[in-house]
């Protein structure tokens, strides 16, 4: 039998983070640059106390065997094939994670994390991120993978000033620095948010650039405020970031330009720390090949809403960008819209539609709940670990369509593992039956086994073809096998 009758979207429950069997999550491989500082922690689930073991660290790092974070500074290019052992009085489990050390090998899977904007719009101070960033941990979340406390708009001040001459925070942020140091304790790591705009998106603080306006740059037509100034500040922003200890940077503005881009790159490769480089939200599909050479990660897209409308203009539509996605290079959907926001919020098919098509593509995952005050559903789609092994696989290939049916579209990728992900989708009003897709047309002879990573159970036997039911808005997401 080729087609699933049931459309409902069956989630299973996600286990519990701190009981059990340690379990190793999170890709196989992670990146850094050399002489930079390093912080991975190994994502675990599984009962505490752990203790863990790594073997063929890259030389000038060194693992903390009680809570699992590698740090230091890699003293040299290379990559390394580290066994990485992890026990409790349950048992034990190992993995082999690839560590490369080479100069901006930052985000080889899509980062994973949280931002404020959706959350807190600009109304963000130190607790509040300490309260995120405690909540990460407590909730589960990191043991999934994570890792990121990524500030957005609103914590700059209207002044620039201290060592480098940089932004200031305003008063909810007495010590950034501290704040940071705060989050890498927990294992997280911290990001940051600004603009070249005189006065960026979300602010009266400053951005990146100050003074009169520079001619060369257009006003954005809306907001006569929203304009590039002469004097440049790039350099002395990215080194008071560095030093405070920031690890990952989003900039924004409408006519997201190679040239403003390009000088925030330079920037950021020059300071003495590693720092993902997010730009957003404008970037045109002609400069595809500069953008990748540029940033980790990129938009073309508006902010997603918690509306369907929303979800389904930012996830769908966006594959001429395939040719340059890839490890270190990703088209960023935007946060996920988990949030209520003005009397609007996505159903649960919305949802899970949403994080299946983030997942695939593959997406940066950056969520906007509050993590110590989840929800059941909350909980059972972000922390499910088979999805996320789908977004976080070290291939890193894009998802491609694979019917011309704009109301049902399959998506469709090759895994690391020699399968393949597969994703259904209804983006009608109504119920119905998805369009068959035929493996052997992707090469597969003799039928695959298919496994419901949503529902976690394998389907029966062994399929030639697959078609789903689905409820309005709604998606399943599959692995199929060889």
């Amino acid at each position: 039998m080729n087609t699933e009758r049931d459309p409902k979207t069956i989630l299973a429950s996600a286990a519990a983070w701190d009981e059990g069997v340690p379990q190793i999550q999170g890709p196989d491989v992670h990146g850094a640059s050399p002489g930079k500082d390093f912080l991975y922690t190994i994502p675990v689930v599984g009962e505490r106390p752990l203790h863990f073991s790594a073997e063929e660290l890259p030389a000038g790092l060194m693992l903390d065997a009680v809570n699992g974070r590698i740090s230091g500074k890699a003293v040299r290019e290379g990559v390394c094939q580290v066994l990485v052992r992890v026990s409790n009085r349950h048992g034990k489990a190992e993995k082999l994670l690839k560590i490369i050390i080479a100069d901006n090998s930052l985000a080889l899977t899509p980062p994973m994390g949280w931002n404020s904007w959706n959350c807190f719009r600009s109304e963000i101070n130190a607790d509040k991120i300490l309260r995120i960033a405690n909540g990460m941990v407590s909730s589960g979340l990191a043991a999934r993978g994570y890792s990121y406390v990524n500030l957005d708009s609103g914590w700059q001040s209207n002044q620039r000033g201290g060592v480098f001459n940089a932004i200031i925070p305003h008063d909810g942020f007495p010590d950034m620095g501290k704040l940071c140091t705060a989050v890498h304790a927990l294992g997280l790591k911290m990001g940051i948010y600004s603009g070249p705009y005189v006065v960026p998106w979300g602010t009266e603080g400053c951005g990146t650039t100050s003074g009169c306006i520079d001619s060369n740059f257009p006003r954005h037509p809306a907001c006569p405020r929203k304009y590039i100034g002469l004097t440049r500040h790039e350099a002395e922003d990215v080194a008071q970031w560095a030093a405070w200890g920031i690890d990952y940077f989003k900039y924004d503005w409408a006519h997201t330009d190679m040239e403003l881009a390009g000088r925030m790159s330079r920037a950021l490769r020059q300071c003495p720390r590693d720092i993902v480089y997010s730009v957003t939200t404008s970037v045109q599909l002609q400069d595809a090949r500069e953008v990748a050479r540029l940033c980790n990660l990129w938009r073309s897209n508006g902010d997603t809403g918690p509306t369907w409308d929303s979800v389904v203009k930012n996830g769908f539509g966006n594959e001429a960008w395939n040719p340059i996605i890839g490890p270190g290079h990703w088209f960023d959907l935007d946060m996920t819209a988990i949030l209520p926001r003005d009397g609007k919020r996505l159903s649960v098919n919305e949802l899970v539609a949403c994080f299946t098509c983030w997942a695939i593509r593959p997406s940066p995952l950056l969520i906007d709940c509050i993590p110590d005050a989840m929800d059941e559903t909350t909980r059972n789609i972000l922390c499910n670990e088979a999805v996320i092994a789908v977004n976080q696989d070290v291939l890193g290939k894009p998802s491609i369509t694979t019917n011309q049916d704009a109301a049902w579209p399959i998506q469709i990728k090759p895994l690391s593992t020699g399968g393949y992900a597969v994703a259904f989708f209804n983006l009608s009003d109504a119920p119905g039956q998805s369009p068959e897709l035929e493996f052997s047309a992707f090469g597969i002879p003799g039928g695959v086994k298919i496994r419901d990573l949503w529902a976690q159970c394998t389907l029966d036997g062994r399929r030639e073809k697959l078609s789903v039911a689905l409820e309005p808005h709604g998606a399943k997401l599959f692995t199929a096998m060889p």
